[in-house]
């Protein structure tokens, strides 16, 4: 941590101390409730220097937290400046286990958060007791880091612009209709929309406020009857004031939110204009995660143009005659200038993970210019990466071997593509959860004591969010999977300061025989054959794999040169 960032948590502290707080959270968010923000909004990364893309800050008139899950554990390790600084588990108990030991000044502790970050939803989790210890929880209506942070990036606002109705397959009328009609079944109102995704998907409309998610920044309020309004603009300029403009311009009536994204600083000023409210999830999850047959094919054009680019990456990387004088960023520049060739490339998905050796044990790595590693001979390049398209969303990770590999690479290596499999292969009965799938998926990994920490799959969307509720496989609880779902097959095993491996394709959800589902597999990239150990493998799933790769060879051969397709032929040959 340079020192730069210790006087920025002083001057914090100083400001603590100014408003009476004992501490302050930080949450690595904006007020759009969305898992990539814009620079202006990396406020977490600000002050403690941690980049992962969930977690949150508590600083404390003497010590300072940052609290993230499994798969950032190593990545806080390693950022955080342990001289002021400490890390944890972001279990949901976490907060109160530090906070019961802090001794306040008089009375209660006195701890605050900025209202415009923090949903509804957040703040009923902030824990009040730990022991004999009482907390107190102010919503600040003006952040204390943005004060500190001189040199914040300006927060630019872009226009949004319309899809096309070949490329969402239902009108954005259409979808209006559909939502005016369930909010007249439940007696209400009007819907406002806090979910940006949501508003996004409703309008057909997508924009560029953020590098890797095509998301038109805004909320919307949705009538009974008549026309939505679209509330969108300079964010940063939001106001208590501004808030009760808004819920003052809403006719009498009872309105749905969804306390999962609204704001703090909006309820509060609902709460103080006597709004109705009813609280429940956004109609809007469910229909936009079950994707129509235009949406599908899309995903499959878009998932076609991702494996020629990543092939010929690939192809480059194995011809390329000096790879270990190339650093980490080089190869993500690389990679995403052959997925800017495409015509049809909007942006990629996510920054590029490409981590070489021990840096493809953390889970989300980011390789920052300056501080990556040369790619390190005889070991594992794990590279998660995906890209926008006009017609999907992309997201696959591969793990390839540069040089020789070991008995324990090849080991755990087949394990996991033996786990990768078994999902892609599952069918299961309607009302199944991602639970259940996660379970069928692990298993090849647990019989051999292998694991890992973190989800089996996320949902999708399309041209959306890459990463996308409300459907997931994972250990959590769930709703069920359904007909048209998008989601990551991603299990991975992680030898900690070693390497890393995790095997990644999009799976749409299927309708089968007898009422059963299944998954369309719709990424198309080999597996790294110098990897796989057949005699773990079983018939069943060897069957498959074989099946895969003679399918990639049809697919792609005759968009190669004779040189690649020659190349491709060798990947895809059958076990």
């Amino acid at each position: 941590m340079t020192n730069i960032k210790h006087i920025r948590l002083q001057k914090l502290r100083d400001h603590m101390a100014a408003n009476d707080l004992d501490g302050y959270v930080v949450w690595r968010a904006d007020m759009f409730s969305g898992e990539e923000v814009r620079p202006c909004d990396e406020r977490l990364e600000m002050i403690s220097g941690f980049t992962g893309s969930a977690g949150y800050a508590l600083i404390l008139s003497e010590s300072a937290y940052v609290l993230s899950d499994g798969r950032y554990h190593l990545q806080m390790e390693q950022q955080l400046d342990k001289a002021h600084w400490q890390w944890r588990d972001s279990a949901p108990d976490a907060l109160s286990e530090i906070l019961k030991d802090i001794v306040p000044s008089t009375g209660a502790l006195q701890l605050g958060y900025d209202a415009q970050t923090t949903t509804l939803a957040q703040a009923r989790r902030l824990p009040h007791h730990a022991g004999e210890q009482t907390m107190v929880w102010h919503a600040l209506s003006d952040s204390l880091i943005d004060p500190i942070w001189d040199d914040r990036p300006h927060p630019d606002a872009e226009p949004a612009y319309a899809l096309r109705d070949s490329q969402t397959g239902k009108t954005a009328a259409h979808k209006l209709d559909e939502l005016q009609e369930i909010l007249a079944r439940q007696g209400l109102d009007g819907l406002i929309i806090t979910a940006v995704d949501c508003v996004n998907w409703l309008f057909n409309i997508r924009g560029k406020d953020l590098a890797n998610t095509p998301f038109h920044l805004c909320f919307a309020f949705v009538p009974q009857q008549g026309r939505p309004t679209l509330i969108e603009g300079d964010y940063d300029k939001l106001t208590s004031s501004s808030w009760s403009s808004f819920c003052k311009s809403l006719p009498a009536g009872h309105y749905s939110i969804d306390p999962q994204t609204l704001p703090m600083a909006l309820y509060n000023q609902m709460s103080r204009e006597d709004v109705v409210v009813t609280e429940e999830a956004c109609p809007l999850y469910l229909p936009k995660a079950m994707k129509n047959e235009v949406e599908l094919d899309g995903f499959r054009q878009a998932h076609h143009s991702d494996a020629m680019a990543f092939l010929s990456f690939w192809y480059w990387l194995d011809h390329c005659p000096d790879l270990s004088s190339y650093h980490e960023t080089e190869l993500v520049q690389k990679l995403q200038s052959m997925r800017q060739e495409a015509p049809s490339y909007i942006c990629d998905s996510f920054e590029t993970i490409m981590g070489s050796g021990p840096n493809g044990a953390i889970i989300h790595y980011r390789a920052i210019a300056g501080e990556d590693r040369l790619i390190d001979q005889d070991n594992l390049l794990l590279i998660d990466s995906g890209a926008h398209y006009e017609t999907g969303t992309t997201d696959i990770t591969r793990t390839l071997l540069i040089g020789t590999a070991d008995d324990e690479m090849r080991r755990c290596y087949s394990a996991v593509l033996s786990a990768h499999i078994a999902l892609a292969m599952a069918r299961f009965p309607q009302g199944t959860t991602g639970a259940a799938i996660d379970a069928i998926c692990r298993a090849p990994l647990w019989a051999q004591g292998l694991d890992y920490a973190h989800g089996t799959g996320h949902g999708v969307g399309h041209i959306l969010s890459v990463h996308e509720g409300p459907a997931h496989i994972s250990k959590r609880a769930g709703p069920p999977l359904q007909s048209g779902m998008v989601l990551s097959n991603e299990p991975g095993f992680y030898q900690a300061d070693h390497w890393g491996i995790r095997l990644e394709n999009l799976v749409a959800v299927k309708e089968q025989s007898n009422g059963y589902l299944g998954f369309e597999t719709l990424t198309f990239v080999p597996f790294e054959r110098a990897l796989i150990d057949t005699s773990q493998l079983t018939a069943e799933a060897r069957a498959w794999l074989n099946y895969y790769h003679a399918k990639i060879y049809e697919l792609f051969h005759s968009h190669c040169s004779q040189d690649m397709a020659e190349w491709l032929s060798r990947k895809c040959q059958p076990l």
